[in-house]
């Protein structure tokens, strides 16, 4: 049969990781990552806790909440983003589950995130070989995913739904490996796991739903060549429509069980499967139409990124039905100022953002608790390292992908590149939808990793030529020379490069934006919360809040000097000369009336090393917002 060309699938994907590889290349890291790239190319050719803050500490903050047994949804935050119920209530239960074997919150955090992590790196590497049956590609895979940065930053330290929607959706994948050649058991088991698979992914992560229109143009290709009867891939395809479906029902059982309410005044449309079971209920006057961000990915002033001058106005709007009145009226507005160039030029930016991995260290990242000396001493070093490691890494496995899809001529009577023609239609997929249509964030281009060491391992390799003898010094040769060019442009460059680093910090809070609750601090009272300074530091700064009159110093333990902070807005800032040590903030309300501060409360989640005090009283679960950094 005659193989067809790979038409402009393969070719559009091309285009878009090299867009993306040029966005990576933008600092002045991305000089020596290139570098880097290019050596260990050619050597291929030849042979501590972190303060979680912003969405993530919110449902773990809920989670932790449902699972006390107090079935109450306190801010808006849940209302406006309904699509995080169901994660925040499935999260609640790990954590009621590891509750009855003693392990704390943190803990059983900590522990998800290890067996989501290992699972997914352990379920790629054994797809990868699979796939390819190529113990160099299994060997590259591995210190992609054990090696280098992706194990031990974003996903290892943050909970969230990125890395489970991404184990998901290699789940989804696998379940459609070699279908033609399983038996009837298999498929029965197969087909179990990929309904339960597509629902949780849909729950989740609604962009999901890209699978379906990635499913059609496979079908239709498939049919065209006429193998769409050879394939067998009708059942499994009903399948994942039937997960599809099933997730509608069950968010809106999950809203029950965990007793939340929606409320579409300030809302995103979201999936309504969990809703019943977390007993919340939605609010339609807290929701955002989903216009809201296709609003923000057409804002030039904000990238076609988070825009808070749009949420803010969208808050503003008395209804989500005003709200979407303004969006349909402000989109149009907003393209015919763009012009063809100006939004074409906008999507090429989207897909840079997209798919830049150089921040994957700061995702939701508000720094260490208390970061250790020797790596405060040497942060510069770790950090350039971090960006060139993982640049170098992510560029790598794109070039060599990059290659294949050049010489790919698909032959779909393999089923294995069918599964690779389905990565790569699914991942274009993802690209569009935050390109062409959504708002965008760094994060979001990381879903389709598993797509593409999938279409990597699966893409046929093509017959070479033998090597020389020397090929394998070669190899060696240019693999220490990247790690010794990795070793070294991060100590000269981490150490020139100004940046602010954290020292310490406890920055997890629910937000004013989501209407939290402030803490009202009667006459008299001395809250107390000491902290872990392990390095020098010449910036202090604790959230009090808007308004408050309270008086907020910082006092070094070891010395017994004070040190009085000054408010700004809602925050009240020290900029001195701050040696390491063990400090203790503390906030007196002075004045004959009540004032309101911002305090982080959990039921089971330790927030800082040392408990918040209380006119002397410990409160071991709740903590002051502070920052103490080296600027």
């Amino acid at each position: 049969m005659k193989k067809i060309k790979p038409a402009f699938l393969p070719a559009i994907l091309i285009l878009c990781l090299l867009i993306g590889s040029i966005g990576n290349l933008t600092s002045v890291l991305g000089v020596p990552a290139l570098l880097v790239v290019a050596l260990l190319g050619a050597g291929l050719y030849f042979g501590a806790p972190n303060t979680v803050y912003h969405d993530p500490y919110r449902v773990l903050s809920q989670a932790d909440q449902l699972a006390a047994g107090h079935m109450t949804w306190d801010i808006t935050y849940f209302w406006r983003y309904a699509n995080n119920v169901p994660l925040a209530y499935l999260l609640s239960l790990w954590l009621r589950l590891t509750q009855l074997v003693g392990l704390s919150t943190n803990l059983s955090v900590h522990l998800l995130s290890i067996l989501v992590l290992d699972s997914f790196i352990a379920l790629a590497l054994h797809t990868i070989w699979q796939l390819s049956q190529r113990a160099s590609l299994l060997v590259v895979a591995f210190g992609f995913f054990a090696l280098s940065p992706f194990a031990y930053t974003y996903y290892l330290q943050v909970f969230y739904s990125d890395l489970p929607t991404m184990l998901v959706l290699l789940i989804i994948i696998r379940s459609l490996l070699n279908w033609s050649q399983k038996t009837s058991r298999q498929r029965w088991f197969a087909g179990s796991g990929l309904v339960v698979a597509v629902m949780l992914g849909a729950m989740l992560k609604p962009n999901l739903v890209v699978l379906l229109p990635a499913l059609l143009i496979v079908g239709l290709i498939l049919a065209r060549q006429h193998l769409w009867r050879q394939a067998k891939l009708t059942l499994p395809i009903l399948l994942i429509v039937l997960g599809f479906g099933l997730s509608l029902p069950a968010t809106k059982v999950i809203d029950v069980a965990a007793n939340y309410q929606p409320r579409t005044a300030f809302s995103f449309p979201a999936t309504k499967v969990i809703d019943v079971a977390a007993n919340y209920q939605p609010r339609t006057a807290f929701s955002f139409p989903a216009t809201n961000w296709i609003l923000m990915g057409y804002n030039q002033h904000s990238n076609g990124g988070y825009s808070g001058k749009d949420v803010g106005r969208a808050i503003k709007q008395p209804s989500q039905a005003a709200r979407q009145r303004y969006n349909l009226k402000t989109i149009p507005k907003r393209i015919k100022t763009l012009g063809v160039v100006g939004v074409i030029r906008l999507w090429v930016v989207k897909l840079g953002i997209v798919l830049n991995v150089q921040g994957i260290q700061r995702w939701y990242n508000g720094g260490f608790r208390a970061a250790p000396s020797w790596y405060s001493n040497h942060a510069g070093f770790y950090q350039g390292l971090t960006v060139i490691g993982y640049v170098a890494a992510t560029l790598l496995m794109w070039g060599a992908l990059m290659l294949k899809l050049l010489r790919w001529r698909p032959d779909l009577t393999d089923p294995h590149q069918i599964l690779a023609l389905l990565a790569v239609t699914t991942a274009l997929g993802y690209l569009a939808f935050h390109t062409l249509l959504w708002e965008v964030e760094p994060r979001y281009g990381q879903a389709i990793l598993p797509l593409l060491w999938v279409a990597l391992a699966a893409i046929p390799r093509q017959a070479s030529q033998s090597r020389p003898r020397w090929a394998n010094q070669a190899s060696l040769l240019n693999g220490a020379t990247a790690l010794l060019v990795a070793f070294g442009a991060a100590g000269v460059l981490g150490a020139q490069l100004p940046q602010k680093q954290v020292i310490a910090a406890q920055r997890s809070q629910l937000s004013v934006q989501y209407h939290a609750k402030p803490k009202t601090v009667t006459p008299g009272t001395v809250l107390a919360e000491v902290v872990d300074v392990n390095a020098p530091a010449n910036y202090f700064s604790v959230q009090i809040h808007a308004g408050s009159q309270v008086q907020v110093t910082l006092t070094n333990l070891a010395t017994g000097q004070h040190y009085r902070l000054t408010m700004a807005g809602s925050v009240a800032r020290l900029h001195h000369q701050l040696a390491a040590g063990q400090y203790r903030i503390t906030v007196q309300n002075l004045t004959t009336r009540g004032q309101q501060v911002d305090v982080t409360h959990t039921y089971h989640y330790q927030l800082a090393a040392h408990p918040l005090t209380v006119n002397g009283q410990s409160q071991p679960t709740a903590s002051l917002i502070y920052t103490c950094m080296q600027r």
